[in-house]
């Protein structure tokens, strides 16, 4: 398997199938699944444990005719896991922030209501 960019590996057998690991410690499932599903139009993609500490994910271009798009794509996967778990990790710690301004905006017309 040989780095075909920085974090991202290619199987000397299947050009068009790429490998990025990502560490337990840093991602939780939930923002992974998201990032998968942004980019299931584009690959046929498969995530395994590697380890107790990593996961795999395997991604296999479903049309080979843009080959040159896929490795931007591919690159971009690990900023979009980032963004997940950071909106993860915000909705986690100031969540109910945003649950006492939107009470507060609609109080008027809950008021009206009554």
């Amino acid at each position: 398997m040989k780095e075909v960019a920085k974090g991202i590996y290619q199987e000397d057998t299947k050009l068009n199938s790429f490998l990025i690991v990502l560490s337990k410690e840093y991602y939780e499932k939930e923002p992974v699944m998201q990032a998968i599903h942004e980019y299931s139009n584009d690959f046929t993609i498969t995530m395994k444990p590697k380890g107790e500490r990593e996961i795999s994910i395997f991604f296999t271009p479903k049309n080979d005719n843009q080959s040159d798009n896929h490795l931007d794509l591919i690159k971009n996967f690990s900023n979009k896991v980032i963004d997940f778990q950071i909106r993860k990790d915000l909705e986690k710690d100031y969540g109910h922030i945003r649950d006492v301004i939107v009470d507060y905006a609609y109080s008027p017309i809950k008021k009206k209501l009554m």
